[in-house]
């Protein structure tokens, strides 16, 4: 009995061994003692992750709210130009359409931006200086005319 019970502890070490990546000496006592240490150095670094994600959590939503913040800005600007737009001209037309936008969240860093305006040469270029001073990268344009007008489909990185 005595004998199977060494056998077991021994082939529990050799186990213990095996997954322990750096072993100094292969006595029982310096086996135990390096997976102690093992195990103490991975609770370290999963202690460390958990900081570093919980981290980028925060500075994600605090990007998020911002994002949403010059979303607003940008639809507020839109609503007051569209105000300005039917104030100022007669009956509306299709070549006098004010720009109109929808956003909405696809992913945790994507967003979806629909954009139809009539038809302006530099509307393309100020959207992506606008999202470019807003720190959004476009992953992909879609650009389609229509009856006059432009109908733009980007995906955003904020």
């Amino acid at each position: 009995m005595e004998r199977s019970r060494r056998k077991k502890l021994d082939d529990k070490l050799y186990a213990l061994r095996s997954v322990v990546p750096k072993i100094t000496k292969m006595n029982k006592a310096s086996i135990i003692k390096d997976a102690i240490d093992y195990i103490i150095q991975l609770q370290d670094e999963e202690r460390q992750m958990k900081a570093d994600i919980s981290e980028l959590e925060s500075k994600l939503k605090q990007e998020l709210a911002s994002v949403d913040d010059d979303l607003a800005h940008l639809e507020n600007l839109h609503f007051s130009q569209r105000k300005k737009k039917r104030t100022a001209s007669a009956p509306s037309s299709p070549s006098s359409t004010p720009i109109q936008l929808t956003v909405s969240e696809v992913g945790e860093k994507t967003i979806l931006i629909n954009i139809t305006c009539n038809k302006k040469s530099d509307t393309m270029i100020k959207l992506c200086e606008l999202f470019e001073s807003l720190n959004m990268k476009i992953i992909t344009a879609n650009i389609t005319c229509l009856a006059g007008s432009f109908f733009y489909t980007l995906f955003i990185e904020v």
